[in-house]
C-alpha cells in the first residue's frame, strides 16, 4: 500500500482504528505541535508545554502505543491502513475517478485530482438533516429527516455517506413528509435500508449534522 491510500484511509475513516491506533496517532499529531526544546525560549517553557500535551492525554508513555511509532509515523500509517483494508475492505469507500480511474482526494470529491475530471453532475439535491430515527415497525431500515435545501430528490437516489466515514451510498426507498402542526411547517423523511446495527447506531447517535448531504442520482 502506498502513502497516498493510507493516508485516505486514516484521515476519512478513521473510526476503523483500534483503540491503541487511535491513541497512538493523537501521540504523533501532538508531537508534531509540540516541537522541539530548541523551538522554545527556554527548557522550562518546553517541560510546561510537554507537561500539559500529558495532563490533557494528547501525549503517551503508555510502551504499547509507542511501539506503533517505532517505525516512524510514514510506515504506522501504511501498517494501520493495510490492517484495516485486509480486515474490513467493505468499510471502506475508494472514490475512484470515473476518467482516469485515480484515487480522489477526498470520498465525497466530485472532481479529480490528477486530471481535472469533474462528475458534480451526479449530485441531484442536497438535503440538511436534523435527526435519524429507527422505528421498530420497519426493521433494517433508517429514516433521515430534514430538509431540501436545493435540488429534487426522487425514490431510487442514493443518500451519499462517505462523508462520515461510512462506506455505503443507501438507495432512497420512501419519501414522506413529517408535519409539525404547531409550527405550521414539515420536513422530509428519505427512508433507506440499512442491516448493519454498527452503522445504524452511528447514525442515529450523530444527531443533526452540521452541512448537508449529497444526494446522489
Amino acid at each position: 500500500m502506498n502513502i497516498e491510500t493510507a493516508n485516505y484511509i486514516i484521515q476519512f475513516f478513521p473510526r476503523l482504528m483500534t483503540e491503541l491506533e487511535v491513541d497512538a496517532l493523537r501521540h504523533s499529531n501532538s508531537m508534531f505541535k509540540l516541537m522541539t526544546p530548541e523551538d522554545y525560549n527556554s527548557i522550562e517553557s518546553y517541560k510546561a508545554r510537554v507537561k500539559m500535551y500529558k495532563d490533557r492525554s494528547l501525549i503517551t508513555d503508555d510502551p504499547k502505543t509507542l511501539s506503533l511509532l517505532d517505525e516512524g509515523r510514514e510506515e504506522f500509517y501504511i501498517k494501520t491502513a493495510t490492517r484495516i483494508f485486509e480486515q474490513i475492505p467493505d468499510k471502506i469507500f475508494f472514490n475512484y475517478c470515473p476518467n482516469c480511474n485515480q484515487l480522489a482526494r477526498t470520498p465525497y470529491a466530485r472532481q479529480c485530482k490528477h486530471c481535472g475530471y469533474s462528475w458534480h453532475d451526479t449530485i441531484k439535491a442536497n438535503f440538511k438533516v436534523n435527526k435519524v430515527i429507527e422505528l421498530q415497525s420497519r426493521p433494517n431500515s433508517l429514516f433521515f429527516i430534514g430538509d431540501i435545501k436545493s435540488g429534487t430528490i426522487n425514490i431510487g437516489n442514493k443518500i451519499d455517506l462517505t462523508f462520515l466515514g461510512i462506506a455505503n451510498k443507501p438507495v432512497i426507498n420512501s419519501i414522506d413528509f413529517v408535519d409539525h402542526i404547531a409550527e405550521q411547517r414539515a420536513e422530509v423523511s428519505l427512508g433507506v435500508h440499512i442491516d448493519n446495527d454498527t452503522e445504524k447506531e452511528y447514525l442515529k447517535n450523530r444527531g443533526v449534522l452540521a452541512i448537508p448531504i449529497i444526494i446522489e442520482g
